[in-house]
């Protein structure tokens, strides 16, 4: 073969890899004739917050961009779990995905502030920190990761079940062993008063709630209800212990291959999605709950605000033991939302 045969051939050959990445990858300036194809993977069904809202995040784009950016969603892990699809987001072969926020701890310790236990009172303090100073400083501290948080939603508010245990005080939660995600300070709030944490996964939850393996577990109620949870636990007590903020993260690799324009549009469709993924979130929680209510099988319980707070108290140690591992961001937490701090 001859040298300048080698070089057609060579010249060829690279053509046709760039030509493979571009669809592959969907690079702005390949095929611009066609959308631009971006895809969001969860781990929950048809019916979560999840979804719903990555159908209107796809509606938003489709109408923002004219047709050019669309969005296939995968649900039921699809894609993979929580890491995997953080994998494929550093790699760049996957564009968004909606993992729990306890996923995130492993790339900043800035998510795990929100996992601080009774550390919001109602939505409104949640969502004014997640949209403030707090949460862009959060959302930055995993872009090293090659991650970008490019919006908050939610999944609610966690709340405990119990198998013939009403709860109404600290103490009543002694004893009780209580399935939770592996996470330090999960794990560290259950057994401060006096409960048994077990970290499990979450697919194994239901049956060891069937075999008193478990007493109780912790979750929205989207999970409780989508899950069958509802249906083998006599009690659910709206200790409302941790707001659930749903990160919606993007890979960097895919955001450094859009052109100025596809930023923009995308930006403005994430600030637009936010307030309609929250409400679709209210929706969801609240029609379960006076689902519950209307059949009559399990006992809701109504915590009081003092109620709850007497059980913050219980874990304030934690707020204590792990401010310094968020380095200001708890204090800078009180002084927005205009509280004294009450855990020196």
């Amino acid at each position: 073969m001859s040298a300048i045969t080698r070089m057609k051939k060579g010249i060829l050959i690279g053509i046709a890899v760039v030509f493979c990445l571009g669809f592959v990858f969907n690079v702005p300036g390949y095929a611009a004739d066609k959308p631009l194809v971006l895809r969001i993977g969860h781990v929950v069904t048809e019916k979560g917050v999840e979804h719903l809202a990555s159908v209107k995040l796809a509606e938003i784009l489709e109408e923002k961009s004219n047709g050019s950016i669309k969005l296939e969603i995968y649900p039921n892990a699809q894609l993979g779990g929580n890491r995997e699809m953080l994998e494929s987001l550093q790699a760049g072969v996957m564009d968004f995905a909606l993992p729990a926020l306890p996923a995130l701890g492993g790339f900043t310790k800035g998510t795990r502030v929100f996992d601080l236990p009774y550390l919001f009172e109602n939505d409104e303090e949640a969502e004014k920190i997640l949209d403030g100073p707090v949460g862009k400083k959060v959302a930055a501290s995993v872009e090293p990761a090659g991650l970008k948080i490019m919006a908050w939603w939610s999944q609610g508010w966690r709340n405990l079940t119990t198998n013939d245990t009403s709860v109404k005080t600290p103490e009543d939660v002694k004893g009780l062993k209580i399935r939770v995600m592996e996470n330090p300070l999960h794990i560290a709030h259950w057994n401060m008063l006096g409960a048994s944490a077990i970290p499990m996964a979450f697919s194994e939850v239901l049956t060891s709630l069937q075999q008193g393996v478990l007493d109780a577990q912790e979750n929205p109620y989207q999970n409780i209800k989508q899950s069958g949870f509802d249906e083998v636990q006599d009690y659910i007590i709206e200790t409302r212990h941790i707001y659930g903020p749903l990160p919606v993260v993007m890979s960097k690799m895919t955001w450094n291959r859009l052109n100025d324009d596809q930023k923009v549009i995308i930006l403005s469709a994430m600030q637009e999605s936010i307030p309609e993924a929250r409400q679709i979130c209210r929706d969801i929680n609240d029609g379960i709950k006076e689902d519950i209510l209307a059949s009559g099988g399990t006992t809701i319980i109504e915590l009081s605000e003092s109620e709850r707070y007497a059980f913050k108290e219980k874990v304030l140690p934690l707020y204590e033991e792990y401010a310094p591992e968020f380095n200001g961001l708890l204090e800078e937490i009180y002084a927005e939302l205009g509280k004294e701090i009450d855990w020196k």
